[in-house]
C-alpha cells in the first residue's frame, strides 16, 4: 500500500515483537503483519521529538521523515519503504519494510 495515514490502528494490523534498536528520536520493533505474515518494522517516534513537518501530495501535514520517505517510495534501491503510518496523540508510528 502507498504511504499515507493508516485507516486502522497498527496494533490491529501487526503483532509487535522484540526491540530492534533505540535511538535519540525513537524505537524500532520487529513486527508481523497479520494480513499476510510478512515481517515488518514498526518505528515509534514520540511527537515531542518531531521537529520538522512537511506536506504530503494529498495536502496532509506529516513529519518530514514521512514526507521524504513518501517521495523516494519508488525507484531508489536500498531505501527502506514506508508501508503506512499512524499519527497518535503522543506518538507517530511507522510501518516499514524489513529487508
Amino acid at each position: 500500500p502507498p504511504a499515507g495515514k493508516a485507516q486502522q490502528g497498527l496494533k490491529e494490523q501487526d503483532r509487535l515483537g522484540l526491540l530492534l534498536g533505540r535511538g535519540s528520536f525513537g524505537s524500532v520493533f520487529v513486527a508481523t503483519r497479520l494480513s499476510d505474515g510478512a515481517s515488518v518494522a514498526i518505528k515509534r517516534v514520540p511527537r515531542k521529538h518531531v521537529r520538522h513537518w512537511g506536506e504530503l501530495p494529498d495536502g496532509t501535514s506529516a513529519p518530514l521523515e514521512i514526507v521524504l520517505l513518501a517521495r523516494v517510495a519508488t525507484g531508489f534501491p536500498g531505501v527502506v519503504q514506508l508501508l503506512e503510518w499512524l499519527e497518535l496523540p503522543n506518538d507517530i508510528l511507522m510501518a516499514l519494510e524489513r529487508p
